[in-house]
C-alpha cells in the first residue's frame, strides 16, 4: 500500500510540474521539464505529429559529456572538453565504385541540429544524392539497406522541404578529380532519440536527388537518385 501512495504522489507531482511549466528541484527524475514538439498537419499527406521528450541540458560548444552533480543543473561541469555528441561513418564503395571518405556527425545541443562534415574522394563530377537508411545491415554491398529512414509518415523530399523523410539529406556536388570538402546543416535528424540515426546506414547515390518532384512513385520514394555507389554504418565516436 504505501508503494502505491509513493507512486501515486511521485506521479502527481509529475503532472503539477508540466502543467506548471516548472521543475521540482532535488526530486529524483524532475529535474527538467517535458517538452512536446508539434509538427504541424499537411492535407492529404499527414496528420499533427507529437514528439515528447524530456527537456535537454545545455552544453557549451566542446564540452562533453556530465560527471556527478545534481541532475536538475542544467548548467554542469564536465570532465574531458569534447565538441558535443558526436558520430562518425566510414564509406565503403561499392562494386563498381572508387568512392572514399569519412563523415562526421555533431550535435552540440540535444535534440537540436546536426552538422555534417567530411572528404569524400572518387565521386565522378555532378551531383549525389545522399541519404540515411533505416537499416545498418548493409551485408556484402551498398544495394541491399532498405528504404530511407523514415520515422515519420511522409513522402519524399529535399532537406528544407516541410514534408520529407527524416534520411533526405539532399545532394552533394563533385568536381571532376577533386576531392569533395562536405558541410551539411540539418535540423530534422539526430544523434539521440527517435529520430536518431545512430546505428543506421547512410548511402551516397549514382545520380542526382529530384527531391521527390518528378511526380513518379520512384520519385516520391528514392528521388530517382539511381543505385547507391557507396555507403557505409553510423556510430558514436568515442
Amino acid at each position: 500500500m504505501n508503494l502505491r501512495l509513493h507512486i501515486f504522489f511521485g506521479q502527481l507531482l509529475w503532472l503539477i510540474s508540466v502543467l506548471n511549466g516548472k521543475s521540482f528541484q532535488g526530486i529524483p527524475g524532475y529535474g527538467r521539464n517535458l517538452v512536446i514538439k508539434a509538427i504541424p498537419a499537411v492535407e492529404d499527406y499527414q496528420s499533427d505529429l507529437y514528439e515528447v521528450f524530456m527537456e535537454p541540458y545545455f552544453y557549451e560548444l566542446g564540452t562533453g559529456l556530465p560527471v556527478g552533480g545534481d541532475r536538475s543543473q542544467k548548467q554542469i561541469e564536465l570532465a574531458t572538453p569534447r565538441p558535443g555528441l558526436r558520430a562518425i561513418v566510414h564509406l565503403r564503395a561499392d562494386q563498381e565504385s572508387e568512392v572514399d571518405g569519412d563523415l562526421v556527425f555533431t550535435q552540440v545541443v540535444p535534440n537540436g541540429p546536426v552538422t555534417i562534415e567530411g572528404n569524400i574522394t572518387g565521386l565522378p563530377a555532378g551531383l549525389h544524392g545522399l541519404h540515411v537508411h533505416h537499416s545498418g545491415d548493409i551485408k556484402d554491398n551498398c544495394q541491399e539497406i532498405g528504404p530511407h529512414f523514415i520515422a515519420y509518415y511522409g513522402r519524399h523530399g529535399g532537406p528544407r522541404d516541410s514534408i520529407r523523410h527524416v534520411g533526405d539529406l539532399g545532394n552533394i556536388k563533385a568536381e571532376e578529380n577533386t576531392p569533395l570538402n562536405v558541410k551539411i546543416f540539418d535540423h530534422l535528424i539526430s544523434l539521440t532519440g527517435p529520430r536518431s540515426i545512430v546505428g543506421r546506414s547512410i548511402a551516397i547515390t549514382k545520380s542526382e536527388d529530384d527531391y521527390g518532384r518528378a511526380g513518379t512513385e520512384d520519385s516520391a520514394l528514392t528521388g530517382t537518385s539511381g543505385p547507391a555507389i557507396a555507403c557505409g554504418v553510423i556510430g558514436y565516436l568515442n
